[in-house]
């Protein structure tokens, strides 16, 4: 059986505590109700992963002196390597706007990508985890478009990473291993 998000999360912050202070940068966990609240003026229900991992911690803090990188890693492209800021809950509804609010990524990826950790901040990010609301599938999307010479729809990319939540966790566990 797959591990649930509490038992992966719980691994994962075993692992970050080997690196020090990078475990002392997680939010506190987040109340059903700031969730709701989210949920309300985004005007549909996170994934109940989604949810669940909030409620363990609201995202991690960054650009203090202690952390000024994301926790999650991914490798994409030519072995560009990235980190990406776990986003708490009210940053999770600025980086979904920032991501419908791009006419480019709205017509490639539709409306059901939530961005959850970007490389980048919630408002401006080269690159984001995302969790499809629909199918629970975790994907890394290119979502930066500044070539001029090329198509923007050629520089905006979809990978997948996991097909669900607590997978994702489990591979970013890989990467610190």
């Amino acid at each position: 059986m797959a591990p649930d998000i509490a038992e992966s999360w719980e691994q994962f912050r075993q692992v970050l505590e080997v690196y020090g202070d990078v475990h002392l940068v997680l939010n506190p966990p987040c109340s059903t109700g700031q969730i709701r609240e989210v949920e309300t003026r985004l005007g549909f229900e996170l994934p109940p992963s989604l949810k669940a991992l909030l409620a363990i911690n609201n995202g991690q803090r960054v650009n203090s002196n202690r952390v000024k990188k994301g926790i999650f890693k991914s490798v994409s492209g030519w072995d560009v390597y990235e980190r990406h800021i776990f986003l708490g809950i009210r940053e999770i509804e600025t980086a979904y706007r920032t991501f419908i609010g791009d006419s480019v990524l709205r017509s490639e990826f539709g409306v059901s990508e939530i961005p959850f950790a970007v490389a980048g901040s919630p408002r401006e990010y080269r690159e984001a985890f995302c969790l499809n609301r629909s199918t629970g599938v975790v994907s890394l999307i290119w979502t930066e478009h500044a070539d001029p010479f090329n198509p923007a729809e050629w520089q905006a990319k979809k990978f997948t990473r996991a097909e669900f939540l607590a997978e994702f966790i489990q591979k970013q566990i890989e990467f610190y291993r």
